[in-house]
C-alpha cells in the first residue's frame, strides 16, 4: 500500500481537506494573516524536522534560488488570499474554486511553450465550468424561509479572492515547482519554500496596523493546522516519486469534497445539487487533466 501512489494522494486529500476546513477557524481566531504566518512557520519546524530524521543533507546552489524564492513568494501570497475567502466566506465556494488551480496552470504552460492536446483544453474547460457553477449558485441557496447565509458581495469576494489564489498557485506550479524540486529534492524545496512564506507573511504582519496576537489557546489548533497542510505536501510528493505518480494527483483532487463536506456538517452551509454538481465537475476535470492531460 505505501507503495501506491493513489495512496499517497488520497492520504493527501484527507490531511488537506481537514486542513482547509481548520483554516476557517484559525483565521477567525488569529486573523487571516497570522494564521497563514502560524502555518508557514510549522511547516518549516515540521519538514526541517523530517529531514533531520531522513538524515538528508541541505543542497547549497545558487542556480535555482530564484525558482525557491518564486515559488516560496507566491505560495504565501496565494494563501493569504485563500485563508482570507474561508475566513470571511463561506468554505463551500472557496474550496473548490481554488482546486480548480491545476487547469488554470494549463493555459500558463502552453503561453511558456507547451503543446497540450485538445483533451487537456476540454479537461479544463469542465473544470471551469463546475468553478462557475459552485460560485453562481451559492447566491441562490437562500429561501424566503430561510435567507442565504452570505451576501451576493461577500460570495463574489470570495470566488474572487479563491480564483487569484489559484491563479497564483497555477503560476508557481508552472514555472518554478518542478524546477526547484529537481534541484533540491522535495523536502528542502518545502523546507525554503516554508521559510521564505513565514518571512514575507512575517513582514506583512508587522507593516499591518492591528497586532498580531497568538493565544495560548489558538496554538492547538493552529499547530494542528500546519501539520495537516504541510503532511499533504509531503505526502504528495512521496507520491509523485512513485510508479504512476499522477495517480497521487488524480486522488487528492477529492481534498475538496472532503472541505465541502465538513463546511456541509459542522457549519450547516447550504450545498444545492447544482453546487455539487459543480464540485463534481471540478474534481473531474482536474483528475482528467492529471491522468491524461
Amino acid at each position: 500500500m505505501l507503495e501506491n501512489a493513489a495512496f499517497w494522494g488520497a492520504s493527501c486529500a484527507v490531511v488537506w481537506g481537514i486542513s482547509d476546513f481548520l483554516a476557517r477557524f484559525a483565521g477567525r481566531s488569529v486573523g487571516a494573516m497570522a494564521a497563514t504566518f502560524a502555518l508557514m512557520t510549522v511547516g518549516a519546524v515540521l519538514v526541517a524536522a523530517a529531514m533531520g530524521i531522513n538524515g538528508e543533507d541541505l543542497i547549497f546552489r545558487t542556480d535555482g534560488l530564484h525558482y525557491l524564492f518564486g515559488i516560496g513568494t507566491a505560495t504565501a501570497l496565494g494563501a493569504i488570499l485563500f485563508y482570507h475567502a474561508v475566513t470571511h466566506g463561506p468554505v463551500t465556494v472557496a474550496a473548490p474554486v481554488v482546486a480548480s488551480y491545476p487547469a488554470i496552470a494549463l493555459p500558463i504552460s502552453a503561453i511558456m511553450g507547451a503543446r497540450p492536446d485538445p483533451f487537456s483544453w476540454i479537461a479544463m474547460a469542465v473544470t471551469l465550468t463546475g468553478v462557475w457553477l459552485v460560485a453562481r449558485m451559492a447566491s441562490s441557496n437562500g429561501s424566503k424561509d430561510k435567507p442565504a447565509e452570505y451576501s451576493p458581495s461577500v460570495i463574489r469576494r470570495t470566488a474572487l479572492y479563491s480564483f487569484l489564489a489559484a491563479a497564483i498557485y497555477a503560476s508557481a506550479l508552472s514555472t518554478a515547482a518542478d524546477q526547484a524540486a529537481e534541484i533540491y529534492g522535495p523536502l528542502q524545496t518545502v523546507l525554503v519554500m516554508r521559510i521564505i512564506g513565514a518571512v514575507i507573511v512575517g513582514f506583512a504582519v508587522l507593516s499591518t496596523k492591528e497586532k498580531a496576537r497568538f493565544p495560548v489557546r489558538a496554538w492547538p489548533l493552529l499547530i494542528g493546522f500546519g501539520v495537516l497542510d504541510t503532511a499533504g505536501h509531503l505526502f504528495i510528493f512521496i507520491g509523485l516519486g512513485l510508479e504512476h505518480g499522477e495517480y497521487a494527483i488524480v486522488t487528492s483532487v477529492a481534498y475538496t469534497v472532503v472541505t465541502v463536506l465538513l463546511a456541509r456538517a459542522f457549519l450547516r452551509e447550504q450545498v444545492s445539487a447544482l453546487q455539487w454538481g459543480g464540485v463534481a465537475l471540478v474534481v473531474g476535470g482536474v483528475a482528467l487533466l492529471a491522468a491524461f492531460g
